[in-house]
């Protein structure tokens, strides 16, 4: 994740159809037998009609209704975005009826709960009105442009429901064309009048049967989520993007632009493909079968997903191939920072990060390894992609480290709290928070190259953090189908160092300064202080190469920070 703090709450109005009978039954009712997933059908149906005031209109529909009382919720934060929105704050107009038509009383318990009396009908219909104006990677938006859909802010499900599969109908906004999203097509009836694979090839026009390479025939606007994890974790753009195409492996990816530049298309997309070989290459799966790059222009930040990303590039003009190259390579940087984690926090990940509870903060000590350790591999997948040098690789290992140790913050906060307490603080920043707090995202990256050089020095370059990555992917995510605690972390380290690493996990854990010499001088680098150029300002901390050194460390050097043509 890669995200900045958005200001704007907009009024919402709650419309109440709460009767007293209904009261009457929440009050008198035992606790009823919660709906299982086998007793369910959920299907959504979002209309775009009120763009112009930014409103989506979602209807949603339970068939198997099987108990009195049927209790929905809404979440309060999106997978990634370690803050929390409150979505229910957007929602208003709530109205649930049965098949005959009829109001079913409901009282809202929590800020996010709604208790309903179904009066045992079987199947229900519940609508609201969600309003859009937000231009975040964690929030919805909505106008006559284009939509982004965040599914946490825009949907209820059935309380213990969230194992339960669905599916989600568009009805998009006229003339728009393309719908891009990592969720799977459902064939459904031409009557829709539109078709369109689900990663965003155009299309529009007579309804079709559309055929993409790498995905199943689709038509109509209709996706299904096997089951919320996934709904949550997938994002949909709707509107007239433009989208390129390309494989990796055989696997497509789509780039996914609204308002396009004038750029090298051919050039972009080979570009990208060089981006994704590189990380694929370090865990040596590819775990989707599509990917979808979404890409924005107004805003800021990004936000990674299962197989998507959602990114804004700030810019209005759609340039997303700056013939700037250093602008490029730091676009490309972000890029390749938002697809690692498809390993790195999606499938490689703290137990606390899924499945998640959506009704609070999930807290977990890890970040500075999930996010962290992702600025670090962001680097490396730049260099093995030919678009950093040695040179760009330690200039941009300075940078981080510079980030936290040029403040006194990083004498009060340790990287395992900065992670836990990143719920408070990481968006609430203040003009004391370089006094009280640090980035896990720059400490992170400065503890997992000192991790990598220990194991690499510790096996004689024969093992690296590479191994450790691809251990938790295998053993962790494909074996045992979980996460880490942060001891199995650990244990994994040691594993393939052969040695304790307590010293530094000692530093993750407190505000001790590594000893950074001592670990870089395993590749033949040391750390420079640099005096700040101005009074008052920061130090500024420089890795350099030293002029000569031992064959052991020109062989991990060399193979760390590799020559690129």
């Amino acid at each position: 994740m890669n995200s900045s703090l958005k200001s704007g709450t907009p009024y919402v109005r709650f419309v109440w159809t709460v009767q007293l009978v209904g009261l009457l039954l929440f009050s008198t009712a035992t606790s009823a037998a919660f709906v299982g997933p086998e007793d369910l059908k959920i299907s959504y149906v979002v209309s775009m009609d009120d763009a112009l005031n930014h409103n989506f209109r979602v209807t949603m529909t339970l068939e198997g209704v099987s108990t009195d009382t049927l209790v929905l919720k809404m979440p309060v934060w999106t997978p990634g975005y370690y803050w929390i929105q409150n979505y229910p704050k957007n929602l208003s107009r709530l109205e649930i009826r049965d098949a005959a038509g009829r109001d079913c009383p409901f009282l809202k318990t929590s800020k996010n709960i709604w208790k309903v009396a179904t009066g045992g009908a079987g199947s229900l219909t519940a609508s609201w009105v969600v309003y859009g104006n937000s231009h975040s990677v964690a929030d919805a938006f909505i106008d006559t442009t284009h939509a982004f859909i965040v599914p946490a802010a825009l949907f209820l499900y059935p309380e213990d429901g969230l194992k339960m599969p669905s599916q989600v109908t568009l009805d998009i906004y006229p003339g728009w064309t393309t719908v891009s999203t990592g969720l799977e097509p459902v064939a459904t009836s031409a009557a829709t009048g539109k078709s369109e694979a689900p990663a965003g090839a155009e299309k529009a026009g007579t309804p079709a049967v559309t055929e993409t390479a790498g995905l199943p025939p689709v038509t109509g606007w209709t996706f299904s989520a096997s089951c919320y994890d996934v709904l949550f974790d997938s994002p949909i753009l709707a509107g007239n993007q433009e989208v390129m195409t390309f494989t990796v492996n055989s696997v497509p990816h789509h780039i996914a632009v609204l308002n396009p530049g004038s750029y090298d298309r051919e050039a972009l997309k080979r570009d990208y493909a060089k981006v994704v070989e590189s990380a694929v290459s370090i865990i040596g799966e590819i775990p989707y079968s599509h990917y979808s790059f979404l890409i924005m222009g107004k805003g800021m930040g990004g936000l990674e997903h299962l197989n998507s990303m959602a990114v804004f590039t700030g810019r209005e003009d759609g340039d997303i191939y700056p013939a700037d190259r250093r602008l490029f390579r730091g676009w490309m940087e972000f890029i390749a920072h938002e697809f690692f984690h498809l390993y790195n926090i999606k499938t490689i990940r703290p137990v606390a990060l899924g499945p998640f509870d959506y009704d609070r903060e999930n807290y977990t000590n890890m970040l500075w390894v999930s996010e962290g350790f992702t600025v670090y591999y962001e680097n490396i997948i730049m260099n093995r992609a030919g678009f950093m040098t040695p040179d760009d690789m330690l200039e941009s290992l300075s940078r981080s480290i510079t980030a936290y140790e040029s403040i006194p913050g990083s004498r009060v906060q340790s990287a395992t709290l900065s992670s836990f307490d990143t719920w408070i603080n990481f968006f609430s920043r203040s003009e004391n928070s370089q006094n009280t707090t640090i980035s896990y995202y720059d400490k992170g990256c400065g503890l997992g190259l000192l991790l990598d050089l220990k194991i690499r020095q510790s096996t004689g370059n024969r093992k690296s953090l590479d191994d450790v990555m691809r251990t938790l992917y295998y053993d962790y995510h494909k074996k045992l189908g979980r996460g880490f605690t942060d001891e199995e972390f650990r244990t994994e380290c040691e594993k393939a160092a052969g040695t304790d690493l307590g010293e530094l996990f000692g530093w993750a854990s407190s505000v001790v300064r590594p000893d950074y010499d001592r670990y870089l001088d395993y590749a033949g680098l040391y750390l420079k202080e640099e005096a700040p150029s101005v009074a008052g300002g920061r130090a500024r901390y420089v890795i350099i190469k030293k002029e000569k050194m031992t064959p052991e460390q020109e062989l991990i050097y060399n193979d760390l920070f590799r020559a690129v043509n």
